[in-house]
């Protein structure tokens, strides 16, 4: 007890300097916490967006490849005659009994 009145009386820039302390540590250690979290967020914000944006370029892609599918058959088709059209529509695979 005799300390801590010595140290009110004389040198109380003695607990001042250690309560500075104190309080920087408790500031860097619940400071770093949030900062941890936010950064782990931050990178799982990321991934997520960098999956979403491959799936988007694959549904693109495979959009692509109908609609340069569709272009094909399109075309073949309107270079059929009459009968040509016939026979394969008969020959279909959709077309059987």
């Amino acid at each position: 007890m005799s300390l801590f009145t010595a140290l009110l009386s004389g040198g109380w820039h003695w607990l001042a300097v250690i309560g500075a302390l104190i309080a920087a540590l408790g500031a860097s250690y619940f400071g770093g916490k949030k900062i941890g979290k936010v950064q782990q967020q931050a990178k799982a914000d990321t991934e997520s967006a960098q999956k979403e944006a491959a799936q988007t370029a694959a549904v693109a892609q495979q959009q692509q490849q109908h609609r340069e599918e569709a272009s094909r058959v399109a075309t073949e088709n309107s270079n059929l005659d009459d009968a040509a059209a016939r026979d394969k529509l008969q020959q279909s695979k959709y077309n059987q009994p």
